[in-house]
């Protein structure tokens, strides 16, 4: 027999109307919060959604969990995304930033109760538990950018790995072989894929990686500005760093202004990541550009496709190709001066 929301109030020793304060997004006590959330995963309750399933009509309402993404590139994906769901006819939810991952599974609950007809989830900022929940339930899903292994859901992301292969295959033609890396923590997808991209350009062009040369942390300023800090701190520094996204990024040029390091004279620097601070520093930066818009397009489109046509048997995975924009961040070592690239049939893509 299901759990239900009697069975939690219940549990936890509490009114059903509090209980459902609670669910719906409302503030309780935090003696009382602390009761519901230790009833709700004892009892591993979700909203029962039978009643919603058993409709016919849609209700054109789309949810978008979100978390606490925050950057220039999410706020223009966000905004496409809405942009597109509203041109065709419907109502976008965002579950706003900032919020802890409980509240977004709270948040996540009541979507579903709402009949919201599908959601775009980005899982790394819903958090797990709103995505097992969404696992549990009959409601198309699309998940952005991170390809969770054993997931069941369409995805659509960014082709990183093919990006930062061709932003240290840029690098490498233009002369640098000491090429280091700062990139995200390990079991985000995104991260993995930026580095596995760094590695395979490497093996390609058999250049050693030293150990000391990847920097694994967080995608913050900080870990950016500490991460400039100690590559440049080694023995036989990196005549190029590639950062791995907008805020590593920010953090980096922090550190550089900070050492007064003469970019491209002294280093090199590419970007995974165009964003303003690129083309406002100098010198400009060369710096991959993220497909916003076509991402945002892709998600809908599958989403809607499942609203339409109904949630396939196989789960459906688009990588989306970006562009580099060159600019005046990398110096070629043997003519001292920057190049464009050439194609080589040689190396593997």
């Amino acid at each position: 027999m299901s759990v239900t929301i009697k069975d939690v109030a219940k549990e936890a020793g509490l009114a059903i109307s509090t209980i459902s304060k609670y669910l719906n997004g409302g503030n309780v006590r935090e003696d009382n919060r602390i009761k519901i959330v230790a009833a709700i995963e004892k009892l591993s309750y979700v909203i029962n959604s039978s009643a919603r399933q058993l409709r016919s009509a849609r209700t054109y309402m789309i949810g978008v969990l979100i978390g606490a993404a925050k950057s220039p590139y999410t706020a223009n994906l966000l905004s496409e995304i809405e942009k597109y769901l509203q041109e065709q006819g419907y109502a976008v939810t965002f579950a706003g930033q900032n919020l802890s991952p409980e509240r977004v599974l709270r948040f996540a609950n009541y979507l579903l109760t709402q009949g919201v007809d599908g959601m775009i989830v980005w899982p790394v900022f819903a958090g797990l538990q709103s995505m097992e929940l969404l696992r549990g339930e009959n409601v198309p899903v699309v998940m952005l950018e991170e390809n969770w292994e054993g997931s069941p859901f369409d995805c659509v992301q960014v082709d990183c790995s093919k990006g930062t292969y061709d932003l240290v295959d840029h690098l490498i033609r233009n002369k640098h072989e000491r090429i280091a890396m700062i990139t995200g923590p390990r079991g985000r997808t995104v991260a993995d894929e930026r580095l596995n991209g760094y590695m395979r350009v490497m093996e390609d062009y058999c250049l050693p990686v030293k150990k000391e040369a990847v920097i694994r942390a967080d995608f913050s300023f900080e870990s950016g500005y500490e991460g400039m800090k100690k590559l440049w701190g080694l023995k036989d520094r990196p005549t190029a760093i590639l950062a791995g996204n907008y805020d590593l990024a920010q953090g980096m040029m922090a550190a550089v202004a900070e050492l007064k390091i003469s970019v491209p004279e002294e280093l090199s620097i590419v970007v995974f990541d165009d964003f303003e601070l690129s083309q406002m520093v100098r010198p400009k930066l060369t710096a991959f550009q993220q497909p916003a818009i076509a991402l945002a397009d892709s998600a809908c489109q599958l989403l809607l496709d499942q609203i339409t046509n109904g949630i396939p048997a196989k789960r459906r995975v688009v990588r989306i190709p970006g562009e580099i924009q060159y600019r005046n961040s990398v110096r070629n070592l043997l003519e001292c001066e920057t190049t464009m690239p050439t194609p080589s049939s040689d190396i593997r893509r």
